[in-house]
């Protein structure tokens, strides 16, 4: 709910951006290098929030008003939803609600936020954010997307395995362009995103990037042992198929039952 301006008295006169450099400063001697915020060197923390503050700064004047923060704060799992709760927190943070936050402000919040807030915010411009990519280093080029829903799941007390038979789980005839090169997997602690550039059908010509998403997943592995592996899975006949075989490390000895929520969904 929107408070009414006159409730605040006039609304001051907004600074110059924040981002101006004031001419004839002069230069100070070099500082101590700032200690590293959220597990990050500071300049690449400015720099993350400089990203939200741009994504989430929708009429572009700046600074985020009462609906922009509430939308950057939801995307975190932190919601606000009336504006006296927004009022309050420009006053902890030393900015004036009529006017919004500015980048400097910005920093502050994060700076105070869980670590969780900030990593949730961060993914919802980032997805693969803080993740570690294991297969091909770039894709081929795609502008098409496709969900991949098919896929098998092997479930252990220690490791995991989801496996993608090409041929079977994207279309027949599909192991002869998917290669290394093509396949890419990315692991976070409670998901899990794979790849493949491949044409949309048999003999099609344009390109798309076929998506399995899960998150979360039903437990949390440790990212940086997991694995992919493409393994030629011909048969007798020597039907050509390419398998994709994902080893999902667990954090913890327990059997999920299951792989987490599949985002691009799942046919079982």
């Amino acid at each position: 709910v929107r408070a009414p301006a006159a409730a605040f008295g006039p609304k001051p006169v907004r600074a110059e951006s924040e981002n101006a450099t004031a001419a004839g400063k002069s230069v100070s001697a070099p500082a101590e290098a700032p200690k590293p915020i959220k597990g990050v060197p500071a300049a690449e923390f400015r720099a993350r929030c400089d990203l939200i503050f741009e994504k989430f700064d929708k009429d572009h004047d700046n600074f985020l008003n009462f609906e922009e923060l509430a939308n950057l704060m939801a995307a975190g799992g932190r919601r606000i939803e009336e504006y006296e709760a927004y009022s309050a927190l420009c006053g902890r943070l030393g900015c004036d609600a009529r006017v919004g936050l500015g980048r400097k402000d910005t920093y502050k919040l994060f700076e105070k936020a869980p670590q969780s807030v900030w990593e949730e915010v961060y993914r919802s411009i980032n997805p693969l954010a803080q993740m570690v990519k294991k297969g091909a280093a770039r894709l081929p080029e795609a502008f098409l997307e496709r969900p991949l829903p098919n896929f098998l799941f092997d479930d252990g007390e220690d490791r995991a395995k989801v496996i993608i038979d090409v041929n079977d789980h994207l279309y027949f005839g599909a192991s002869d362009v998917v290669t290394a090169d093509r396949v890419q997997a990315f692991f976070g602690k409670q998901r899990l995103e794979v790849h493949i550039a491949c044409p949309g059908s048999y003999e099609a010509k344009d390109l798309y990037l076929w998506k399995l998403v899960v998150t979360p997943l039903a437990g949390e592995i440790v990212p940086e042992d997991c694995t992919m592996e493409l393994k030629d899975a011909s048969d007798r006949a020597g039907m050509r198929c390419t398998r994709i075989v994902i080893r999902l490390v667990k954090s913890k000895r327990k059997k999920w039952g299951k792989v987490g929520q599949a985002a691009t969904g799942q046919r079982v």
